[in-house]
C-alpha cells in the first residue's frame, strides 16, 4: 500500500462505513508490513483551491505576463508565508532553505498550498483580494464570483 488514502467523516452516520473500509484496506495493507492510520482535520477544501486559483490567475493576466502563473503564484504563496511570520502567526507547514551543495547556494522550497489548512487558505484569499487590490486589478468574473462566496460563508 503505498498510495495516501484519505476519507472524510462528516457526521456519525458516516462513521461505520469508513472504519469498515479503512478496516479492510488495514488488513490487506498488513500483508506486506506494517501501515499507518492517522486521524486529523480535514484541511482546504478544494472549492477554496478553485477560487484562490480564480484570483491568482487574474493577477498574473493583469500584471505579470512576463513570468509564469507557477511563478507568479510561488511569489504570492512566499509573501503571504513571510507576512504571516512578521505578525507570529506563520504557516503550519513553512517553506525551508535547503543547501545546495553542488551549485553552494541556498535553495528555497516554498510552503506548497496544497498543505494549507481551512483557516490559511481563508486567509490566502483575503491576501490575494488585497494585493490584486494594491495593484490594480480588475478582477474577472469567477474572481469576483469566488471572493464573494468565500465572504458568504466566512
Amino acid at each position: 500500500m503505498s498510495k495516501e488514502h484519505v476519507y472524510t467523516v462528516a457526521s456519525i452516520r458516516d462513521l461505520h462505513g469508513a472504519m469498515a473500509m479503512i478496516t479492510n484496506m488495514a488488513g490487506r495493507g498488513l500483508q506486506r508490513g506494517s501501515v499507518e492510520i492517522a486521524i486529523r482535520r480535514p484541511g482546504k477544501s478544494r472549492i477554496q483551491e478553485a477560487k484562490y486559483h480564480a484570483m491568482i490567475a487574474d493577477i498574473h493576466r493583469q500584471c505579470f505576463r512576463g513570468y509564469s502563473v507557477d511563478g507568479v503564484k510561488a511569489v504570492l504563496v512566499n509573501q503571504f508565508a513571510l507576512e504571516l511570520e512578521e505578525q507570529g502567526t506563520p504557516l503550519a507547514n513553512p517553506g525551508q532553505k535547503v543547501w545546495d551543495w553542488k551549485s553552494q547556494e541556498a535553495v528555497y522550497v516554498r510552503p506548497t498550498t496544497t498543505k494549507f489548512r481551512k483557516a490559511e487558505a481563508a486567509a490566502f484569499m483575503e491576501f490575494l483580494y488585497a494585493t490584486g487590490a494594491e495593484l490594480g486589478v480588475a478582477w474577472s468574473e469567477p474572481a469576483l464570483k469566488a471572493y464573494s462566496e468565500f465572504k458568504e460563508a466566512a
